[in-house]
């Protein structure tokens, strides 16, 4: 397996591919050294080219899974945190 790079969402970014925050960030799958990662990271605009940053997270199979459970079983919390509601 080569190493490879797919993205599969980004936030904060506008259909016209400017930001609209001040670092927005890439969801990509990637493969390095034949393994396979979920690559989560802010990204910066240098010269019209978005580059990643070194804030971020790569996960392997389990810590997602094990991240994706923490988010869901505690979705409300966090929501009602991050709005203020608690």
């Amino acid at each position: 397996m080569a190493d490879e790079n797919k993205t599969l969402g980004i936030i904060g970014i506008d259909a016209d591919g400017k930001a609209t925050v001040r670092e927005p960030v890439f969801v990509n799958l990637s493969s390095y050294k034949n393994s396979r990662y979920l690559d989560v990271r802010k990204f910066y605009d240098k010269d019209g080219k978005w580059l990643p940053s070194t804030k971020g997270v790569t996960l392997h199979a389990e810590q997602f899974t094990e991240l994706l459970g923490i988010l869901s079983e505690h979705k409300e919390e966090i929501l009602n945190w991050i709005n203020g509601k608690e």
